[in-house]
């Protein structure tokens, strides 16, 4: 039974990863939209302004230099990137937590390359923490192979 509930809560953690990675790729790709011309919605104006002034502001702090484009394309990837692993991860498919763990790199360069700590630091934090949760439950799940064995 404990390792139904510890299952489940893996299940649980990834679906909501497999979630947040999906919200990250619409929102980046209905930005890029706006951002090319390939869509005008009056909600988009605001947030590539935003994003783009955000740009402007740290331009001089910037180790890799970005565009409003590259930025949202680079969210949307980020989104790819974490719904693959966390499909992978409800499959019980190879890689599924290393492509996590890719993700959580990505978002954290994000800090590193325009040298700044904003409120968007807390969803980092809890991305880590589900992913730390992950990992031990891993750990602590015995072996597919090894139950096999056991039970012949």
């Amino acid at each position: 039974m404990r390792r139904n509930i510890s299952k489940n809560i893996g299940k649980f953690i990834t679906v909501a990863l497999l979630g947040y990675g999906l919200i990250r790729i619409g929102v980046g790709s209905l930005l890029l939209g706006q951002e090319i011309g390939v869509l005008d919605f009056e909600a988009f104006r605001q947030p590539i302004k935003d994003i783009g002034d955000f740009l402007a502001r740290s331009a001089d702090k910037q180790l890799l230099p970005v565009t409003v484009a590259s930025y949202v394309s680079y969210i949307a990837i980020m989104g790819v990137v974490l719904s693959v692993g966390a499909f992978r991860s409800l499959k019980n498919q190879s890689f599924g937590l290393s492509f996590i763990g890719a993700f959580l790199a990505m978002y954290a360069f994000l800090f590193v390359n325009f040298q700044t700590i904003n409120p968007k630091v807390i969803h980092l934090a809890v991305c880590t923490v589900l992913f730390g949760v992950l990992l031990w439950l891993q750990h602590t799940q015995p072996n597919v192979a090894q139950q096999n064995a056991r039970s012949r």
